[in-house]
């Protein structure tokens, strides 16, 4: 029993709608689903860093 189970792939205009409504502080562009975050100082900033890689590393998965 070897189904294939297609994903479904949203167009630009879907991904926009769905994060407008879910994630309104993200954004998609050129083809990268994107936020910026504003830190107060170097420190706080290196915490941001080492967090989100923790968290990125644990899920076996890389950003760029």
């Amino acid at each position: 029993m070897n189904e294939t189970v297609k994903e479904k792939v949203y167009s630009e205009a879907e991904i926009a709608e769905r994060l407008e409504k879910e994630l309104p502080k993200w954004r998609y562009e050129n083809g990268w689903i994107r936020r910026k975050y504003k830190t107060h100082s170097w420190k706080s900033t290196l915490m941001v860093i080492n967090t989100v890689g923790h968290l990125a590393e644990a899920a076996w998965h890389h950003p760029d």
